[in-house]
């Protein structure tokens, strides 16, 4: 027997309760139910082994059986039937491995046949409980253990085991895939269960059975006080399966922090960690403790992690055993556990951990020993100036392209060539379809919106600032970059709450932001992202960018056969090399004027450019790839490649070949299809209790988030309604003001209108007055007129009488003395003349009276008139004052 899994509690072969016999030097176990024998292709598989026992569970006739299990090793196992006849039998050398079954405790399985033989029969039993079905591998184990004692020459025993230590994250997927590993720091994010997958290997030829593992535990940093180690869950026991160097074994602890909250282990930061795992040997007193120092860094919980490849950290041991004479059963004590050094070994793991349920993605970071030198992110390697030619195309062109909407049919021409980079901003604009009235309508309140915004993303956005294009002056430290980097990519986290911010993102918006302002920079990112599909590669999962992996892989089968054999041959994932393309857009190692091409491309031609140009690197890597080894790839894909391009005429080469490359739409569809039927085949093929109880935990999971959104929704309804209300009372309080200036006003008007009712009548009484003055002056001066016209008429006539008897006594006068001839006569006196002059004075000073009487009344007509338009306009004013107010 090769291993296998036995009870913590070994009982006596021959116990009465079990109704144990013993029969020609064997122990009998009866009523055991034989489920038949089928042909097994590998020796020791504990995965075949499960399949056999599950399908002969399924579809095979049950048969009551006896089983006898020699006390020699020396013996036969043999298989009796109810009358005792024998069905079949194997010498204890010949069973090569034992098992139970991880679905059916109360079922196990033995493999039997010759090693190297080419031929093994696993056969299958059923118990009538666990327990007797652990008593008969315990029963087995004893028997070989016997066989080992006897061989056992020496009283010094070395063994060589190396302990490989994998992390598995529970994200939600229906998986547990591995934690990042950046050399040997495991990169785990705090709330989520972690798997912790410890696999033994031995290395030498001699074999030490391992029979159970007795825990799993961790310790804070190098502490050996009892008290501090924490003791995991262990849902399945021990797992055994095969290596190219002997035995594996996998042990499986998980650390759920809320069952088992650990404060050492609480909160973001790198903490150093022991592992510790206890296992039990075969034919050993003591149990034998590895212990593996390694370092956890607690991120928060929204963290995303790039899916890199994949390291495998292992630690080598050296186990010394010594016989222990005063054991009466000659079995050995553990004198000591030596560590060697410890190595690592990338992206190995795929069959070491065949059929254990570890999960086939791996996310891990590539690391970088000191000597390596890759290009440092963000460099540079200068921006050609475009032609006058060149700009006065382009200027033709944009002066022509009116609607965003359709791109003119010349475009995706010119864009291959390079759009000028004083006219890149603009174009870029008109791609993604922004003008400025709808980022000013749609954008910018949202940026603004979203940046003020709390932003569970906000630590891993600021650690990741460094990070970003640290070789670009720019984003350094202290520069209006990084602050800009920031606010857009805060802003978007809270604007995208599906997505948040995850690594790689920061890398897009760094080359946005060194051609557009903030706004406009958030705006075209925010369409990469929704209308370019962007977003769909890191929603939760990742399962557009596996999917994106699937159809590259595809395509270099396709269209490069032989670089396809070779990486299969090594080993070599998709994820290893193409990860940090796909998520970064090829900005993170590439140099910037290669970048800011391949954005070009993008944006002008679609998704399908991560394709083109990711063929195209190995296109024209092929020839270098395919003469180099799994490390050698990973440090030409880190390194040599990036650098390559920094020559400009390689750079105009790539983006040409990669205008050529042929994506068919009805092969990338016929590859989706086949992705997705993978993927159905897997999650089919998992255990429906597991399956069950994860798709519970998820549904408690979603439940626990929709609780906690529903929470914040009702404690924002809560903020909502105290405010409403608050600003209820302050609108009724006002109402109430608005109502009571209401009153008054029309307390007020009503006045006004009573009194404007009275001035209107005193208005009309004046008018009226007003009107019947200028009659009756009118009327008086006419009077006068005739008066002084009568005046004026009598003075004409006394002028003309008075004329007429002048001329008429000077004609008496000149008739008196042509009739005397000289002598003296009497004539009118000077009396008679002065008084007809005095007569014509008074009769002037009349007409003068009456002429001052007429101005005298013309005089009061004019003031009478002018007080009553006085009286009109103060009344008129009076009015409208009033209604002001």
């Amino acid at each position: 027997m090769a291993g296998g899994e036995f009870s913590d509690n070994t009982v006596d072969a021959a116990s009465e309760s079990e109704k144990d016999v013993l029969i020609n030097q064997a122990t009998v176990f009866d009523n055991i139910n034989y489920m038949g024998r089928a042909v097994i292709g590998a020796s020791v598989s504990n995965v075949e082994a499960n399949a056999i026992i599950a399908e002969l569970d399924e579809y095979h006739t049950e048969s009551k059986v006896t089983l006898a299990i020699p006390h020699s090793p020396e013996g036969f196992v043999r298989i009796l039937d109810e009358k005792k006849e024998e069905l079949h039998s194997d010498p204890v050398k010949a069973i090569l491995y034992c098992t139970k079954s991880a679905k059916l405790p109360h079922c196990f399985a033995f493999t039997s046949g010759k090693k190297g033989g080419g031929m093994y029969y696993c056969h299958a039993f059923k118990c009538k409980d666990k327990e007797i079905c652990m008593r008969v591998l315990n029963c087995m184990a004893t028997t070989f253990n016997r066989g080992l004692k006897k061989n056992s020459i020496s009283d010094t025993l070395h063994y060589e085991f190396d302990l490989s230590l994998e992390i598995l994250e529970e994200d939600g997927s229906g998986t547990p895939v591995p934690v990042p590993q950046d050399k040997d720091t495991f990169k785990m994010r705090e709330r989520k269960n972690h798997h912790i997958v410890v696999t033994v290997t031995q290395s030498n030829s001699s074999a030490l059975i391992l029979e159970r593992c007795c825990g799993v535990f961790l310790a804070p940093g190098d502490s050996t006080d009892p008290d501090n180690y924490m003791l995991l869950d262990m849902p399945l026991e021990m797992e055994m399966g095969s290596s190219s160097t002997g035995p594996l074994y996998v042990i499986k602890g998980i650390w759920d922090p809320v069952s088992q909250p650990c404060h050492w282990l609480t909160g973001e930061g790198t903490r150093s960690v022991t592992l510790a795992v206890d296992v039990v040997a075969s034919g050993v007193l003591d149990p034998i403790r590895f212990e593996r120092k390694t370092q956890f860094k607690i991120y928060p919980e929204t963290e995303r992690f790039f899916l890199n490849s994949r390291y495998l950290s292992q630690q080598s041991y050296t186990v010394k055993l010594k016989l222990n004479s005063e054991d009466k059963h000659r079995r050995f004590s553990l004198d000591s556990v030596t560590e060697k050094p410890m190595s690592s070994s990338p992206g190995r793991l795929k069959s070491l951990f065949a059929g254990f349920g570890v999960g086939d993605d791996y996310s891990d970071d590539i690391s970088e020993s000191e000597d390596e030198e890759p290009l440092i992110s963000g460099s540079d390697d200068g921006i050609e100036e475009a032609s006058e030619e060149t700009l006065k195309t382009w200027n033709t062109l944009l002066d022509s392209w009116t609607d965003y909407c359709t791109r003119p049919p010349e475009l995706v021409k010119l864009a291959r060539k390079g759009i000028p980079n004083n006219l890149r901003a603009t174009v870029w604009m008109r791609l993604g379809g922004l003008t400025d009235e709808l980022i000013e309508d749609k954008y910018r309140h949202l940026y603004d919106e979203s940046r003020l915004k709390e932003c569970p993303h906000e630590q891993v956005i600021i650690w990741d600032l460094n990070r970003t294009f640290p070789g670009n002056e720019y984003f350094r430290e202290g520069n209006d970059g990084q602050e800009k980097l920031y606010r857009v990519c805060k802003s978007y986290a809270g604007a995208d709450q599906e997505v948040g911010y995850c690594q790689g993102l920061s890398f897009i918006v760094a080359v946005l932001l060194l051609h557009l302002d903030e706004e406009k920079a958030f705006a075209l990112f925010s369409v990469i992202m929704k209308e370019y599909q962007f977003r769909d590669m890191f929603k939760k999962g990742f399962q557009m960018l596996q999917l994106k992996f699937y159809i590259l892989e595809r395509i270099i089968e396709d269209q490069m056969p032989d670089l396809w054999e070779h990486f299969q041959k090594h080993e070599l994932n998709t994820h290893m090399y193409a990860s940090q393309w796909f998520l970064t857009l090829f900005s993170a190692k590439f140099p910037l004027g290669l970048v800011y091409r391949i954005v070009d491309m993008f944006l002008t031609e679609g998704p399908d450019t991560l394709y083109k140009v990711a063929v195209s690197l190995l296109k024209l890597s092929r020839n270098d790839l395919i003469s180099q080894d799994f490390e050698e790839m990973l440090k030409y894909f880190r390194v040599a490649l990036p650098k390559r391009f920094m020559n400009k005429k390689q750079g105009q080469k790539l983006l040409s070949t990669a205008a050529s490359v042929k994506i068919k739409p009805g092969k990338v569809a016929v590859w989706e299809a086949q992705f997705h039927q993978i993927q159905d085949e897997k999650r089919s093929l998992q255990d429906p209790v597991r399956r069950a109880e994860h798709e519970l935990k998820l549904s408690r999971e979603n439940n626990h988030r929709l609780e906690q959104e529903n929470d914040m929704l009702v404690l924002h309804l809560t903020q909502n309604q105290v405010n409403m209300r608050h600003q209820l009372d302050e609108l009724e309080k006002r109402n109430l003001e608005l109502k009571r200036d209401l009153a008054k006003m029309t307390s007020s008007y009503e006045e006004m209108v009573d009194s404007n009712s009275v001035l209107s009548s005193e208005i009309e009484r004046t008018k009226n007055l007003y009107h019947s003055s200028l009659i009756e002056g009118d009327d008086e001066r006419a009077r006068h007129k005739l008066t002084i016209q009568e005046y004026h008429n009598m003075c004409r006539a006394l002028e003309e009488r008075h004329e007429k008897e002048k001329q008429e006594l000077n004609q008496e006068v000149i008739e008196i003395k042509a009739q005397v001839g000289g002598k003296a006569i009497d004539i009118p006196s000077e009396q008679r003349l002065r008084e007809l002059e005095m007569e014509l004075a008074k009769t002037k000073l009349c007409l003068v009276e009456a002429n001052c009487k007429a101005q005298e009344y013309e005089h009061k007509c004019t003031t009478l008139h002018e007080k009553l338009k006085h009286y009109e306009t103060g009344v008129l004013n009076h009015l409208k004052a009033k209604l002001n107010r």
